[in-house]
């Protein structure tokens, strides 16, 4: 948009621009008489025609006041019409424009108001210069002259370009205005937009520089209550977080610190459990080993109880035979008895049978003395014999004893073979149990020693997680010691408490 001349040279760039020349002003003098005949006819025209407007009748006051603006029209176009488009018509003319950009009249209204002023002024050039003369009486009248159009267009042009230019001064100084105003309105709100911005840059330099506490205290206008509101509700909320967080970052350190001191008493309780482990998997194999060696053990006595119960069972047999044999024994001795009775009687017998010989020989003298040697040799054996029979009695008598104290003994022998026989029976029994117990505690135990090596390797496992537990702790540690450098780096009200924005 051009800016309104304020110098004569600028004014005359405009008449050379639209070649309004000193014979193009001459034209406009010529007009002047026409001009000023109709000027008064065509303000009021036009100021009738504004009444008509309500948007533009709410301009003034009433009607004195349009009359006073007519009689300044009425003047700034006689200037106009004389030609005079000097410093003087530019300070009129601007001062038509600076009225119209004061009172808010748009352009679309001043030009509107231009054509209608101007459709009056030209209606009354052109039927004035194309008007017939008056009619003459004199006989010998000369003849009307004709209209010069090239004449007429001259004029016409110079009174359009004259009322033309005067709209461009007075639009170019509303303008001109416009744009002052609208530069004095930028000019406010950047004033307005840096302040508040200002406001904000420091509230959050403060916030990069670590002081939480910094808020916009100053005044802003109406559409930067928003920006302040915002700016202070984020440094109420970070200064609420990295409160949390230097809270939660001392929380975490000290839960770490108790973690890993747990964790490491796991680790060490980890490692003396995997050692016992070990160990209780190393008896537990020795304990199997045992049982085992104890299982053959028992099948071996088993085994020999077995062999010992069939030798008993052996002796039970031959101890019966024996106590048969023994039986038989005194079967035969009650026999003998029987005949060593008989020979004890024949020799008896025999020796009566002597006796009466002795006798009878002595009886017959030298005759009888060689019956009484036999017979004394007969009574000799026969008592011999009694003798001897009397031992054998008393041999058989005691073998007798001897054979019924055999047979008891054999009997209370069979009776406690018997016994031996079912003690080793039930031992046999027992040891069968015992190695049946054995097998399957071996097979628990071997169980147990599996089950045991696996806990063995969980355990290890779990050691070995333990130390990555502690080496992942001592990071964390580490870290949560970092992240409270970081918080320690802010500073915050001294409760923490959030603040909300005003």
């Amino acid at each position: 948009m051009t800016k309104f001349a304020d110098t004569t040279s600028e004014l005359q760039e405009r008449l050379d621009f639209v070649r309004f020349d000193e014979a193009a002003l001459a034209e406009l003098r010529s007009l002047r008489p026409v001009v000023e005949r109709h000027l008064p006819d065509a303000l009021a025209a036009f100021y009738d025609r504004l009444a008509q407007v309500p948007e533009m009748m709410a301009m003034f006051s009433g009607r004195p006041q349009m009359d006073r603006a007519s009689d300044k029209q009425i003047g700034h176009w006689q200037a106009i019409a004389q030609g005079q488009l000097d410093a003087d018509y530019l300070a009129s003319s601007r001062k038509v424009g600076e009225r119209h950009a004061r009172i808010g009249l748009e352009p679309r209204w001043y030009m509107g108001g231009y054509g209608l002023i101007l459709e009056h002024l030209l209606t009354g050039v052109l039927a004035e210069e194309l008007a017939p003369p008056a009619p003459t009486r004199r006989l010998f009248a000369k003849p009307a002259p004709q209209v010069d159009a090239a004449a007429l267009s001259r004029k016409v042009s110079a009174l359009v370009k004259a009322v033309l230019l005067d709209m461009e001064l007075a639009v170019t100084v509303y303008f001109d205005r416009l744009t002052e105003a609208a530069a004095e309105r930028d000019r406010l709100a950047s004033e307005r937009i840096r302040h508040a911005v200002a406001a904000a840059g420091d509230v959050l330099k403060s916030l990069a520089e670590g002081d939480l506490t910094a808020r916009i205290t100053a005044d802003l206008d109406d559409e930067f209550e928003a920006i302040r509101h915002d700016t202070n509700a984020v440094a109420d909320r970070l200064e609420q977080i990295i409160t949390q967080l230097r809270g939660t970052s001392g929380s975490l350190r000290t839960a770490t610190a108790d973690i890993l001191a747990g964790a490491n008493d796991l680790s060490d309780r980890a490692t003396r459990q995997a050692a016992t482990i070990e160990q209780t998997s190393a008896a537990m194999e020795q304990l199997m080993g045992t049982v085992s060696a104890n299982v053959e053990s028992a099948r071996a006595a088993t085994g020999s109880a077995r062999a010992m119960s069939e030798t008993a069972e052996s002796g039970t047999h031959v101890m019966t035979r024996a106590n048969e044999a023994m039986e038989r024994i005194t079967t035969s001795s009650d026999k003998i008895a029987k005949i060593i009775g008989l020979i004890d009687d024949i020799a008896f017998q025999t020796n009566l049978l002597a006796l009466n010989a002795s006798v009878e020989a002595a009886r017959a003298g030298e005759a009888g003395k060689g019956f009484a040697v036999v017979a004394v040799e007969v009574r000799r054996l026969a008592q011999s014999a009694a003798t001897a029979s009397s031992d054998i009695k008393a041999l058989i008598e005691q073998s007798g004893r001897d054979v019924s104290d055999g047979t008891a003994l054999v009997a209370e022998a069979t009776g406690k073979l018997g016994a031996i026989l079912k003690s080793v029976r039930e031992n046999e029994l027992l040891l069968e149990q015992i190695a049946t117990a054995s097998a399957s505690q071996g097979e628990g135990i071997a169980e147990i020693t599996v089950a045991v090596r696996q806990m063995d390797e969980m355990t290890q496992h779990n050691a070995a997680l333990v130390e990555q537990i502690n080496g992942a702790l001592s990071q964390t540690e580490q870290q949560a010691a970092e992240l409270d450098m970081v918080v320690d780096v802010f500073t915050v009200s001294e409760d923490g408490a959030v603040r909300r924005a005003a």
